[in-house]
């Protein structure tokens, strides 16, 4: 959308070109067993990525460690997982995902994936091609598995907003 030096952005136009879809900044943990459990989620509405649209997505949390097996986050879209970390270390860590995914059809998305490793100083980048249909509603979830109950893993901040191109 292009505006001449003149022309106002008004709320409509914002709302149209970049908005929130989902925010949770509360605590949520998994500790006590070693089942994969859903951290946080949300239902994407269908169509509303459209052919054209971008998802931009955030997520943090820490792990508390007592034994030194695997702790693996994983941020899922639809059927497909578009990031995992794993962490085996006996140390407390923090965490970190950050994605941007562009559509090209509604079946046809193109993910950017930047996520924390080992030590949760060092990032690592990956491209993903999912190819759920986002013309009909889509959950976005963030689980967590432990290899010993007694670790936990914590998500405190997930942030999901669109952008839409004219």
């Amino acid at each position: 959308m292009a505006f001449a030096n003149t022309d106002s952005i008004l709320a409509a136009d914002v709302n149209s070109m970049l908005r929130g879809l989902f925010r949770d900044h509360s605590s949520n943990s998994h500790t006590g067993d070693t089942n994969e459990t859903t951290l946080t989620s949300t239902s994407i509405t269908g169509g509303t990525i459209g052919s054209t649209g971008t998802l931009v997505i955030s997520a943090a949390g820490d792990i508390t460690n007592s034994a030194s097996g695997a702790k693996t986050i994983k941020l899922k879209f639809g059927a497909t997982t578009l990031a995992t970390i794993s962490r085996t270390g006996a140390n407390a860590q923090d965490w970190q995902i950050f994605i941007t995914m562009s559509s090209s059809s509604t079946t046809s998305h193109r993910a950017m994936v930047l996520s924390s490793v080992t030590d949760a100083i060092t990032i690592q980048g990956d491209s993903i091609q999912p190819t759920d249909d986002s013309s009909g509603a889509l959950t976005l979830a963030v689980t967590a598995e432990l290899a010993n109950g007694s670790d936990t893993i914590r998500i405190f901040s997930l942030d999901v907003l669109v952008m839409q191109t004219a």
